[in-house]
Order: C-alpha cells, then structure tokens, then sequence
C-alpha cells in the first residue's frame, strides 16, 4: 500500500459522514419550520374560531360564515375538523333568518322583500323548513294571482259577492293558509271586483232578454193553439155547458119552491120522502154528470189535436197544459155536489 492512497481512504467516508449530517439537520430544521408554521396556522384558525362563535352568539350568521370560511382557507393548518360544525350551523341559522325576515316583511307588508327573501331562502343549501316556506311561496303566488281572485268570485252566489262588496267580507273558504297572505288576496280580489259585478249584470241581461224572447215566443204558440180548431171545440163545449148548468140551477130553483108548496098540500114533511119525489119527478143533470162529460171532452179534444194535418210534435205538451189549465178553471167552478 502506498502512502498516498491512506487520505483517500480516510477522506470519502469522512465526507460522507459530512453530509449525512448535513442532511439530517437540514430536515430538522424543516420539520421546525414546518411545525412553527402549523402552530401559527392553528392559532390563527382557533382565532376565526372564537370570532364566529361571538357572532353565532349573536346570530350575526354571515358575520360568522365568513370568519369560518377563512379559517378554513388558512394554509398548514390541522384543526379544520372543528369549523365545519360551526359552519353549518351558521349556514343553517342564516337560512332560517332569511325565512323568519320574509315573514316579518309579510306582516308589516313589504310585499317586495318578502318575496325576495323567500326566493332565497328556497334557494338556500341549508333550509331546513322547504314544506312551510313553499306553502307560504304558494299563497303568496294566489293571493297576487288575478286569474284566482277571478275565478273565486265566478262561485260566489249573487249574496255573497253583495256581501264582499258592501263589507269586504268573504264567507267562503279562500284556500290560503296563511293569515298573513289574506290582505293581500283581499286586496286582489277588490281589483277584479268590478269585472266581475260588470260581467253578472251583463248575464242578467242577457237573463232578462232571452226569458221575454221565450216569453214571446210561448205566448205566440199559445194563440196559435188556442185558434186551433181542437181547442175552440173545447171553449165552445164549455161555455155551452156552463150556460146549460146555469139554465138548470135557474130551472131547478123554480121548481124547489114549486115543490115545496107541493109537499106542504101532500103533507110530505120527511126529508127521505121529500128527495125521492124529486128523483122521481125531476131530470137534471148533478155537477159529476157534467165533470164526467168535460172530462171525456179533454181526451177527445187531445187526440183530435194529435189527429190534425197541421199538428207539430213539439206542441204536443203545450197543448196539453193549456187544455188542462181550460178545463181545470172550469171545473173548479161547479160546486162539489
């Protein structure tokens, strides 16, 4: 072995040695470094932290979020682990405040900012009440809704729309669920209001005018079917009877005292024996002989309408009623016996 190859020897493994340590104290330092840098970084985020919680305190929610969502952007830091509950919480808390503000400017009706804070409350990730908050979005969309209020006041009788109108008063069940929403369906249905009364006073008119058309028209079927020659058979068998029953009750009067002198000469005093000489001496018609007559008139009189050359199947009925109204007249005008 030479003498100049023993430093080699010795150098490389001392230079070896060198940066072995140079190495690991290099990576020490990091990790110092490192750990500092956690530590600041933790410390920051407990800060951000303890601010959220005073704003949770307070319910200051978006006060709270943006102090949680920095913390949560803060770099090296290893307990983002406890801000997510409070953020949630704070993001819960924020959406139930966007709902509770849209109730109270309902109330107070700000009819704007209500509809803007339910929109994004419905919109919101955390909203935790969607059933309610879409029930109320719903009323509010009927209570401003002209084609409801319209619609309302079609079922509305004639007495209870005079009612709304007078006092503004419905008596009808308006299909809304929240109080806070009547004034202004109230409100909606006043607007249309008008339109309404316009269009029923037109519908009466209209009513009006075609019942006297009807009228007109029945009446003029009624003289025509009355100037049949059916019927005025009936009107003439009629009068002629009532003039032969009025000359029967005159005749007969006649003879009831002519009679009585009769039984008072024969001595007839019992009443038995008195009618039995009137059966036997007198012919004359009772007021059934002559229902029973006008009653065969009827149905002659209706089929020999039905037999006419001129007869329309569409008059049938009519005919019908106005014959039974003539004869029903007359015969309400014999006495019973």
């Amino acid at each position: 072995m030479s003498v100049r190859s023993i430093p080699w020897k010795i150098a490389v493994p001392s230079l070896a040695l060198a940066a072995l340590l140079i190495i690991a104290e290099y990576a020490w330092l990091r990790e110092c470094r490192q750990a500092r840098r956690t530590t600041r970084a933790n410390e920051l985020v407990e800060e951000k932290i303890a601010m959220a919680r005073g704003y949770l305190r307070e319910q200051h929610w978006n006060e709270a979020i943006h102090e949680l969502e920095i913390a949560l952007e803060v770099a090296d830091a290893t307990n983002g682990d406890v801000v997510y509950p409070l953020l949630e919480e704070a993001r819960h808390g924020q959406a139930e405040a966007l709902l509770n503000a849209a109730c109270i400017a309902l109330e107070y009706r700000r009819l704007d900012d209500s509809k803007s804070l339910l929109r994004a409350y419905l919109a919101h990730p955390q909203a935790g009440r969607l059933s309610h908050a879409r029930l109320l979005n719903e009323d509010l969309e009927r209570a401003l809704s002209n084609e409801e209020a319209a619609r309302l006041l079609a079922r509305l009788s004639d007495e209870e729309l005079s009612v709304f109108a007078e006092k503004g008063q419905l008596t009808v069940d308006d299909g809304l669920h929240m109080e806070a929403t009547r004034f202004f369906f109230h409100k909606t249905l006043r607007r249309n209001l008008a339109k309404e009364l316009r269009k029923r006073q037109a519908q009466r008119e209209v009513a009006r005018l075609a019942a006297e058309r009807r009228a007109a028209e029945r009446a003029q079927r009624i003289a025509r079917l009355r100037a049949s020659p059916a019927f005025h058979s009936l009107t003439t068998f009629l009068v002629r009877t009532l003039e032969q029953f009025r000359d029967q009750q005159l005749l007969a009067s006649r003879q009831e005292a002519e009679l009585q002198v009769l039984f008072q000469q024969l001595g007839v005093s019992k009443a038995a024996e008195q009618e039995q000489i009137r059966n036997d001496l007198l012919d004359r018609q009772t007021p059934d002989d002559i229902r029973d007559q006008v009653e065969r008139k009827r149905a002659e009189v209706k089929r020999a309408y039905r037999k006419d050359p001129q007869f329309d199947p569409a008059d049938g009925e009519l005919f019908d009623q106005i014959v039974d109204e003539e004869v029903d007249g007359f015969l309400k005008s014999l006495p019973s016996s």
